[in-house]
């Protein structure tokens, strides 16, 4: 299964000017996951969007460079147990049929004292609205601090369905969704 994977401090990671331009990576699915987490009767519920595709263009040295694009297919998404499944995907919430996919667009990278913060839009059922994820380094057991070759992020965050029009089952159903990204990517040779 996965390895145990290490936080890294920010500044330390960043520090190294091995890589001064962008570079592209790539995500491995297999051991990537896309998960959301929801109240369901006041019972928190773990959801997850197994297909979805990824553009990442990463500048350790400048992070103004970077640009990270995500597509998630929304018909394939998991709501945690069948009935949820279905009404996840049904015309009162994504409305998978009519909407398909779920876009994310990068606007800026930010530095903080324990990784970064990822500027962004958000367009669910045709709606778009701006997002600030939190964004972790991480770094496989038995890797170097400094290897940029793989890695892993993890990236946090939440939204309000009802901002997208997703509000169907309002009295079953939380408003917030919060979203726990744990991506292993490698840089294209």
């Amino acid at each position: 299964m996965l390895k145990r994977l290490l936080a890294f401090v920010a500044l330390i990671f960043l520090s190294t000017p091995a890589l001064s331009a962008p570079r592209v990576y790539v995500i491995d699915h297999t051991a990537s996951r896309l998960n959301f987490e929801y109240l369901f009767n006041d019972d928190p519920v773990k959801g997850q969007f197994p297909d979805f595709k990824a553009k990442l263009l990463l500048d350790f040295e400048n992070f103004k460079q970077s640009d990270i694009s995500l597509t998630i297919d929304t018909r394939t998404a998991k709501g945690g147990f069948v009935f949820a499944t279905t009404a996840l995907r049904g015309p009162k919430i994504l409305n998978a049929k009519q909407y398909p996919a779920i876009h994310f667009q990068s606007k800026s990278v930010r530095l903080t004292k324990s990784g970064a913060k990822l500027d962004g839009t958000i367009t669910v059922r045709n709606t778009s609205r701006p997002i600030t994820l939190s964004v972790q380094f991480l770094q496989l057991a038995g890797h170097s601090p400094r290897d940029r070759e793989k890695l892993a992020l993890r990236i946090t965050g939440s939204l309000n369905r009802h901002d997208f029009g997703a509000s169907g089952y309002p009295k079953m159903v939380g408003k917030t969704l919060a979203i726990d990204v744990l991506a292993h990517i490698s840089r294209k040779p």
